[in-house]
C-alpha cells in the first residue's frame, strides 16, 4: 500500500465519521429546539384557555385560575412574550418578573444584532365577568428569549466547528503518526549502520515507499559488509606480505650481510696479528673491528625487530609474553634513565591466534617507538590481559599526547597503520588521553580482539 493512499483513505474515513457524528448532534439539537418550541406553544394555549376560564368560569375558580397563570409565567416556557394580569383596581396579580440581567456575551450579541423596534404592547384586554369583576391582561414582545436562543445556536455551531477542527487535527496527527511510524526503524537502522553494525537488517515495512527505502538500506548494508570483508581480506594479505618481506629482509641481512661482516672481522683480526710492529695501523684496525662489532649488534637488533621468532607457525602466540618482555627490556636498556617502560601481561588461560599475537607485537613496537620519538614520555605502561573471550591491549604514556586524533592519524606517526591492522582483525583502535586531570594528559592507545573469531 502506498503511504499517500493510506493517509488520504484514513482522513476521508475519519472525516465521514466526524460528519456523521455532527449530523447526529444536529438532529439531537433540532429535536431539542422542537420540544422547547412545543412546550412554549402548549403554555401559550393554556394561557389563553386559562384567561377564558378566568373570564367565564365559576367565581370559586378565580384564585385557581390566577395561580395557574402564575405557574405558566414562572415555568419559563413562554416564548417571545411577556404576560401581565391586573385586577379592576390596577393591582398586579400576575407579574412577568424582572428580566434576568443579560450576560456579557448576550449583551454583545444584542449590540451586534439588535432586535427590531419594540412593538406596542397588545392590550390591555378587558376581561369582564358576569359578576362584575374585571381583569386587565397585557402581552408584550420579549426579544430576550429569541436572542438567547440565537446566541445558543451560534455558540453551539462554533463549538461544533471547533470540535470538528480539533477532531480533524487529531485524526491527521494520528494518521501521520501511523504513516510515519516505519521511519523509526529506518532511522534506527541508519544509526546502527553509522556505528558499523552492518549485520542489522530492516524487516518488511507496511508502505511501498518505506519498504523500498528499507530494501535499499539492506542492500547498501550488504554491499558495505561485503566491501569491508574484501578490504579486511586485502589488509590481512597486505600485513602477511609485509611480514613475508620482513622475513626475506631478515634472511638476507643474516645470510649475506652478516656473513660478509664476519668475514671482514676475520680479515681485520688477521691484519691485527700481522701489524703488531705498526701501532698506528693497529689503532686503525682496532677501530674498524669495533665499528664492525657495533654494526653486527645493530643488525641483530634489526633482526629481532624484523623476525621476533624464526617462524610464525612454530607458535608465535605461545612466545608472545616473552617477546613483549624482551621488547620492553630492550627499550629500557636503550633509553636508560630517560624513560621507564613497564609490562603487565595476564592471559595465560586463553588461547591467542597467531595473527592476533603478531598484531599485538607489532602494535606494541609502534606504540613504544611513538612514545619515545614523538611524545617524549617519561613513563610508558603496556598492558595485555584477557577478559570474557576478549584480549585487551593498551599502551599508556605521560607524554605530550595528541589534541586531535584525526590529525594524529594523518601526521605519519604510524597510528594509521596501527588502526588498519586492528581493523583488519575486526577491532577498533581507541585513541585518547591517558588522563584528563593532569598536564600533559598523555596518550592511551587501546583495542580489544575477539578470541572466539580466531
Amino acid at each position: 500500500m502506498k503511504m499517500s493512499r493510506y493517509i488520504i483513505g484514513r482522513i476521508v474515513a475519519i472525516s465521514i465519521a466526524i460528519l456523521l457524528a455532527g449530523l447526529a448532534l444536529a438532529l439531537w439539537r433540532a429535536q431539542f429546539d422542537v420540544n422547547r418550541e412545543a412546550r412554549g406553544a402548549a403554555d401559550e394555549v393554556r394561557l389563553f384557555e386559562t384567561l377564558y376560564a378566568l373570564e367565564n368560569g365559576p367565581a370559586a375558580d378565580i384564585d385557581a385560575n390566577v395561580a395557574a397563570l402564575r405557574r405558566i409565567v414562572t415555568s419559563q416556557n413562554l416564548r417571545h412574550v411577556r404576560f401581565t394580569l391586573r385586577d379592576g383596581d390596577g393591582a398586579e396579580l400576575v407579574s412577568p418578573g424582572a428580566p434576568e440581567p443579560p450576560t456579557a456575551l448576550l449583551g454583545l450579541f444584542a449590540a451586534l444584532a439588535p432586535p427590531p423596534a419594540q412593538l406596542e404592547p397588545s392590550g390591555p384586554w378587558l376581561l369582564q365577568r358576569d359578576d362584575g369583576r374585571r381583569f386587565l391582561a397585557t402581552l408584550a414582545l420579549n426579544p430576550a428569549s429569541e436572542q438567547a436562543e440565537a446566541l445558543d445556536n451560534l455558540v453551539g455551531m462554533l463549538l461544533v466547528l471547533l470540535g470538528y477542527a480539533a477532531a480533524i487535527l487529531l485524526a491527521v496527527y494520528w494518521t501521520l503518526k501511523r504513516a510515519l511510524a516505519p521511519l523509526q526503524p529506518i532511522l534506527a537502522a541508519i544509526d546502527r549502520f553509522e556505528r558499523n553494525e552492518l549485520a542489522h537488517r530492516l524487516p518488511p515495512l507496511p508502505f511501498a515507499e518505506t519498504d523500498t527505502i528499507g530494501r535499499a538500506l539492506n542492500h547498501m548494508a550488504t554491499t558495505l559488509a561485503q566491501a569491508q570483508e574484501q578490504r579486511r581480506a586485502l589488509s590481512l594479505k597486505l600485513v602477511s606480505s609485509q611480514e613475508d618481506e620482513r622475513m626475506r629482509l631478515s634472511r638476507e641481512l643474516h645470510d649475506e650481510f652478516g656473513q660478509r661482516l664476519t668475514a671482514l672481522r676475520a680479515d681485520i683480526g688477521w691484519l691485527l696479528r700481522k701489524t703488531v710492529a705498526a701501532p698506528p695501523l693497529q689503532e686503525v684496525l682496532a677501530s674498524m673491528d669495533s665499528q664492525c662489532a657495533h654494526l653486527q649488534q645493530d643488525i641483530r637488533d634489526m633482526l629481532r625487530q624484523l623476525r621476533p621468532v624464526e617462524t610464525r607457525a612454530s607458535g608465535f602466540a605461545a612466545s608472545l609474553p616473552q617477546l613483549l618482555a624482551d621488547l620492553v627490556a630492550s627499550w629500557n636498556e636503550r633509553s636508560g634513565e630517560s624513560t621507564r617502560f613497564t609490562l603487565w601481561v595476564d592471559h595465560a588461560e586463553h588461547a591467542v591466534p597467531d595473527d592476533v599475537a603478531l598484531t599485538v607485537y607489532r602494535l606494541t613496537q609502534e606504540a613504544l617507538t611513538n612514545s619515545v620519538r614523538h611524545a617524549r614520555a617519561r613513563n610508558v605502561v603496556v598492558t595485555l590481559r584477557a577478559e570474557r573471550e576478549r584480549l585487551l591491549w593498551s599502551v599508556e604514556d605521560d607524554g605530550t599526547g595528541i589534541d586531535d586524533p584525526a590529525h594524529g592519524i594523518q601526521a605519519g606517526n604510524g597510528i594509521a597503520g596501527m588502526r588498519e591492522r586492528v581493523w583488519a582483525l575486526g577491532g577498533d583502535l581507541q585513541i585518547g588521553p591517558a588522563s584528563l586531570d593532569r598536564s600533559p594528559r598523555g596518550l592511551r592507545l587501546a583495542t580489544a580482539f575477539d578470541l572466539r573469531s580466531g
